[in-house]
């Protein structure tokens, strides 16, 4: 196979089938020479461990992240530079285990505020696309938690920017040879277009948001962490927060809304362990509270992790399960197929959450599960996220039912993250 032609078998509409087909047949380690780019396919549990972990020193974001720049700019997923360390040690304190308990609460009324729109989809009793519905309960989640700012009517315009942004960024990354965004094609007319949207949305959040943050609460905490950062940095650091805040959490959010439904026992456990819901104090745990929504959203993050693929380069030569890697090499590793590899997991591709026997306690490998990377460069956001997704799951069960137009096993696509390739239409009600 040419050069060329290589990149863009890779970087087609979903470059994890290509993996996974070169996976069925050539296993867990898979290198590739394209022209002066040295590339490693990683899928096992030791090699994600070593990349992230042991050898993390290392490695760099690199050019698997350089179309992730031109939506983050320098933010902390994207920066590469020396203040990353800087970056992350500013606003660790912010989103430790501890600090989330306490803005646990706040998470807790975000989700209820979210439950409002959807018993609005109930009530106009039509079908509702249950990805978009859960792309807008993420957004507002985040942007009433972490900053204070309610958002309601006008919000499909900022999901479409964001949307279309990200998927952009996603098949520039892919495909080298697109047209640079100087060229005036309609898709980068249509990207700097999602773009201004999306900065007039955050100079709009970052203003009102820093007004009230004197008030306390996440988004005080949030903007102390960044007092003294110059408006780009705080720009990045905001959109950076604020993306990696809603989408993930809404592709999990999404994969669950098609799972549930075809599993009535997890679905009766969770509807009764959330009727004794309470808004969390501060001193109390979510997971504790939440066993079985935490564990069923494991479970989801472990069959569709939403960074389904991870990059790194090295920085230097090393040694990979076994591998003699060369200096600026691309390395791509593989979550979702170690998080179903038998090896590791008997259940496999089987969605089979187990809250008497919790995903901790299931893990044979730190490695075989990494839906948020793992390392000095975990995502930053893991407790808010797990926080948010057990609470947004125990609201919707307890408060609605709903009946999908279509239940036979989704199609996937990894385009930036992993998603249903078609959307999940569903019927909520209230129950």
């Amino acid at each position: 196979m040419g050069v060329l032609r290589a990149f863009r078998a890779m970087g087609r509409t979903d470059p994890l089938s290509f993996w996974r087909e070169m996976h069925a047949q050539y296993g867990d380690v898979i290198s590739l020479k394209l022209g002066p780019l040295n590339i490693w396919f990683f899928a096992s549990p030791e090699a994600i461990y070593e990349i992230f972990v042991t050898q993390n020193r290392v490695m760099r974001k690199g050019i698997g992240y350089s179309g992730l720049r031109k939506l983050l700019g320098n933010g902390l997923i994207t920066n590469d530079r020396e203040n990353w360390g800087e970056q992350r040690q500013r606003l660790n304190p912010v989103f430790s285990p501890g600090a989330i308990n306490t803005y646990a609460g706040s998470v807790h009324d975000a989700c209820e505020a979210g439950m409002a729109e959807l018993r609005e989809l109930a009530a106009s009793a039509k079908p509702a696309d249950l990805g978009h519905a859960m792309t807008r309960l993420t957004m507002r989640i985040i942007s009433l938690a972490a900053f204070g700012i309610d958002l309601t009517r006008g919000h499909d315009e900022i999901v479409d920017a964001f949307e279309y942004a990200f998927a952009f960024v996603a098949d520039i990354t892919a495909d080298p040879v697109r047209p640079p965004l100087f060229v005036p094609t309609a898709e980068n007319r249509k990207f700097k277009h999602a773009l201004s949207v999306i900065d007039g949305f955050l100079d709009e959040l970052i203003d009102q948001s820093k007004s009230q943050s004197k008030a306390g609460g996440m988004s005080g905490s949030i903007f102390s962490a960044l007092e003294g950062v110059d408006r780009n940095l705080l720009r990045d650091e905001i959109i950076t927060l604020y993306f990696a805040g809603f989408e993930t959490t809404a592709r999990t959010m999404t994969f669950l809304m098609h799972l549930l439904p075809q599993y009535p026992e997890t679905l009766n456990a969770l509807r009764k362990e959330a009727a004794t819901l309470v808004r969390p104090g501060v001193a109390d745990s979510v997971p504790k509270m939440l066993p079985v929504a935490t564990e069923v959203v494991n479970e989801a993050l472990r069959l569709y992790p939403p960074v389904a693929m991870m990059a790194r380069q090295s920085n230097a030569d090393c040694t990979i399960d076994g591998y003699r890697v060369k200096a600026n090499s691309l390395i791509i590793v593989c979550p979702f197929l170690a998080q179903r590899n038998e090896i590791w997991w008997p259940q496999a591709d089987a969605f089979a959450p187990s809250p008497q026997q919790p995903l901790s306690e299931r893990l044979l490998h730190r490695g075989a599960f990494a839906p948020f990377g793992a390392g000095a460069r975990m995502c930053l956001g893991k407790h808010f996220a797990m926080v948010e997704m057990a609470l947004a799951t125990a609201m919707i069960v307890r408060d609605f039912t709903w009946q999908l137009k279509d239940a036979s096993p989704l199609v996937l696509d990894f385009h930036g993250t992993l998603r249903p390739a078609r959307p999940v239409f569903g019927q909520l009600s209230l129950i």
